[in-house]
């Protein structure tokens, strides 16, 4: 949460001319309600199977970025779908960074709405981090705009072959 992974995404898929799916907004659309009300009524193991299920269906299609939620890939079976059709990019930030944007942000975050806020979000940072640390690239996005989390993306060689 607050990486900048929808921002980021719709810049990665501008420039190499694809389409993008923020996968949040995706569900949000598909169930006409808000994330923190699916929670709220079916509980999270129905969102992330959701979202498994509609990766499932997007990582077919071609020439497509998609941005994940933040929990995404801290299951197992989820994680293996995407690694298996396209390449994982974690944008990583300080935790009082990414506490910060997310504090402030419009966005319905079901996750810090709750009581000890920051220390939820802490921990809850701590126990996907090892989730994260599996992607295919690691990009630190501390102190740089989004445009140039961008380009660095792209200047990988796992990257470079798909601009060129």
């Amino acid at each position: 949460m607050g990486a900048g992974k929808s921002t980021v995404g719709r810049l990665l898929a501008s420039r190499l001319g694809y389409g993008f799916v923020d996968t949040d907004r995706k569900l949000v659309s598909l169930h006409e309600k808000p994330v923190s009300q699916i929670f709220r009524e079916h509980g999270e193991p129905f969102f992330r199977q959701a979202e498994l299920e509609l990766l499932t269906e997007l990582v077919d299609e071609d020439h497509l970025v998609i941005s994940t939620g933040g929990g995404t890939l801290t299951r197992e079976e989820t994680l293996a779908v995407i690694r298996d059709k396209g390449i994982v990019v974690y944008l990583r930030a300080p935790v009082e960074q990414l506490f910060e944007r997310v504090i402030f942000s419009p966005k319905d975050r079901p996750m810090i709405d709750v009581p000890d806020a920051e220390k939820v979000f802490r921990e809850r940072f701590e126990k996907r981090c090892p989730f994260y640390e599996r992607a295919d690239l690691i990009i630190d996005t501390a102190g740089k705009k989004p445009r140039d989390v961008m380009k660095e993306i792209l200047a990988t060689p796992l990257f470079r072959e798909i601009v060129s």
